[in-house]
């Protein structure tokens, strides 16, 4: 770059240019969160090309069918399949709830809710769902990726009739 007898850059494209291709050089392995110049996580590509964003959209429409306005509705998020889901979930005691969970990426998520058996849920974006009768009143919930998962995983818990 040559600078000019004020001290700025004469093609300060050429700068841009460099920030851009530092960017976008591929070297984030895929799944992998970047930071952003403000530290913040942004959308990685998956190997079919949907980024994060992407794939986090379609996990959550996958169990979009409660609102978070209706009264069945306790709690729900999203993470990244690499950061897992480790909640626990404040609940009435002795009520039945369901705990639905939606992957979508690549690989599969050991769901593991309570004192329950694991489920693996495969990372295809259809929603997987457990009851939970007579709940304590904190249910944790751990979704932990499996060897080589990646991707996007939303969880939802909704309180059953009686």
């Amino acid at each position: 770059m040559r600078f000019t007898a004020r001290g700025t850059v004469v093609p300060a494209f050429a700068l841009v240019s460099l920030l851009a291709a530092g960017c976008t050089d591929g070297a984030t392995p895929s799944g992998t969160p970047s930071k952003s110049a403000t530290g913040k996580p942004t959308a990685t590509q998956s190997p079919r090309g949907e980024d994060e964003e992407g794939q986090g959209k379609r996990a959550k429409a996958a169990l979009d069918t409660v609102s978070p306005d209706d009264p069945e509705f306790v709690e729900s998020g999203l993470e990244r399949v690499r950061e897992g889901v480790h909640n626990l979930s404040p609940l009435k005691k002795g009520k039945s709830y369901k705990v639905s969970v939606a992957c979508v990426g690549s690989g599969n998520v050991k769901v593991v809710i309570a004192d329950k058996a694991p489920q693996s849920v495969p990372c295809d974006g259809v929603p997987a769902g457990r009851r939970v009768e007579n709940a304590p009143s904190e249910l944790p919930i751990d979704i932990t990726a499996t060897a080589g998962a990646t991707g996007m995983v939303a969880w939802r818990v909704t309180s059953l009739p009686s």
